[in-house]
């Protein structure tokens, strides 16, 4: 017999993955052929995402699938390194929920901007020169807000 905060759990997976599948399917069919290329890797589920461990040095959420680097953060403690894992895991959570919310719109709203923000070097140079934290772009630190609020947690980096 199933508990009541199991079942909870079981049904908001459901009605989550039903979301994804549906309203945010595009995200969703990208996220599943990033999966099926890295389907090698380290692979586990993280509330109600996929997450997949990539030896990149960036990470990605998309759909219902997360695509967290591998790599340590360089100068910091152990402790202090999965701590910083663990925020950027939070935040990958965060885009997935953003695109539940957003579904097709997420595409445009979030996800060019984020990718943008965080590969052109133009964006790199000016976050480095104004010394711009990278989660103050209104998606980045919407996806902090979130997936801190769902998961309890208290970030290191803001």
């Amino acid at each position: 017999m199933l508990d009541d905060h199991t079942l909870i759990s079981r049904i908001t997976t459901l009605l989550c993955t039903l979301i994804h599948w549906t309203w945010g399917i595009l995200q969703n069919l990208f996220g599943l052929v990033m999966f099926l290329i890295y389907l090698k890797e380290r692979h586990y589920r993280f509330r109600t995402s996929i997450v997949t461990i990539w030896n990149k040095p960036s990470s990605l959420g998309c759909g219902m699938f997360i695509f967290l680097s591998g790599t340590d953060y360089l100068g910091v403690s152990k402790d202090d390194n999965k701590k910083l894992q663990y925020d950027t895991l939070v935040h990958e959570y965060g885009h997935c929920i953003q695109s539940l919310f957003l579904g097709p719109l997420f595409i445009p709203i979030i996800a060019i901007p984020s990718v943008s923000w965080a590969f052109f070097p133009y964006f790199d140079r000016l976050r480095n020169r104004k010394k711009i934290s990278y989660y103050w772009l209104y998606c980045e630190k919407w996806a902090n807000r979130i997936g801190d609020r769902i998961c309890e947690n208290r970030r290191i980096l803001k």
